[in-house]
């Protein structure tokens, strides 16, 4: 942890380990500066390569999803038949009950 003269103070972060400047005149954190692997903070060029390559990873991101969602209706219709045939097969079984479980 270091001071600044101008009041507000520096501290390393441990769970995500970044570098927070915060002022304890309002009570909030001032400036968030986040590190890479090797512990060193990130340079200029980085963080404007990241801001650049955000909309293809989210892109990316949103085309896997949705990939992942492209079968799943066909699975729940798949269980909504399997339960209609059930209860056709029984019409008057009724469903448990709370209290069947006592």
């Amino acid at each position: 942890m270091s001071n600044r003269p101008d009041g507000l103070f520096e501290v390393d972060c441990p769970q995500c380990n970044c570098r927070l400047t915060i002022d304890p005149r309002a009570k909030r954190i001032f400036h968030v500066v986040n590190s890479t692997e090797d512990g060193n903070p990130k340079s200029f060029e980085d963080a404007v390569e990241d801001a650049v390559s955000s909309p293809s990873r989210a892109q990316e991101k949103f085309e896997k999803e949705l990939a992942k969602e492209e079968g799943r209706s066909e699975k729940l219709d798949q269980l909504f038949e399997d339960g209609l045939k059930k209860t056709e097969d029984d019409p008057n079984k009724k469903p448990p009950s709370i209290f069947d479980f006592d």
